[in-house]
């Protein structure tokens, strides 16, 4: 608790630590004077920078204690940060798994997860989304999501709460809505 994680255009993903900092954390959920006269905290190291991709890393999110990363590679990975107490900012990285995504090598395709972690949803550059299941190793490719319609560039997806209803946003200004049917049927799509 009390970390957060960001990446960017220096290929890394930084972890930072929040803790000497979680009383005006806390103090700004119940702050009623002037939003300006707040007292500003920098963070001003990060306490990990793990580089796990050979490129810029464009989305992460926390799984528990690991991180899901993704950059041009094809791929979101799955690690585990192995910080040095006595040493800010150094460590060691154990890659667990990697959800392959085909066709996913631009800049700026940003995944999504539902509420509980349960699966993670990614389009590609073809138009196609991939939802992957987190809670299993090997990974399982729960579904693969296409319409004939879509062909653009899915550059971010947005999962419902249980993740039954997927949002797809393209390059081509389309939104598209996947809802989870029957068992029988894999899903049905519409065009925002």
């Amino acid at each position: 608790m009390y970390r957060i994680a960001s990446c960017g255009m220096d290929n890394t993903v930084k972890i930072w630590s929040m803790k000497e900092f979680w009383p005006s954390v806390e103090k700004s959920f119940t702050w009623t004077d002037l939003p300006s006269k707040f007292p500003t905290k920098y963070v001003q190291f990060p306490v990990f920078i793990a580089s796990v991709h050979s490129n810029y890393v464009d989305c992460n999110r926390w799984l528990g204690d690991f991180v899901l990363s993704k950059s041009v590679d094809n791929e979101i990975v799955l690690w585990e940060p192995r910080t040095k107490d006595q040493s800010p900012g150094e460590g060691t990285v154990d890659i667990l798994q990697k959800y392959p995504v085909p066709e996913c090598d631009i800049w700026f395709i940003k995944f999504s997860c539902d509420f509980h972690y349960n699966a993670a949803a990614i389009g590609n550059r073809e138009g196609k989304i991939f939802v992957w299941e987190l809670q299993t190793s090997p990974p399982s490719l729960i579904a693969r999501l296409s319409h004939a319609q879509s062909k653009s560039p899915i550059r971010q997806t947005a999962m419902s709460f249980d993740g039954s209803t997927i949002l797809s946003c393209c390059e081509d200004g389309t939104i598209w809505r996947w809802d989870a049917v029957s068992s029988s049927s894999s899903s049905s799509s519409s065009q925002v």
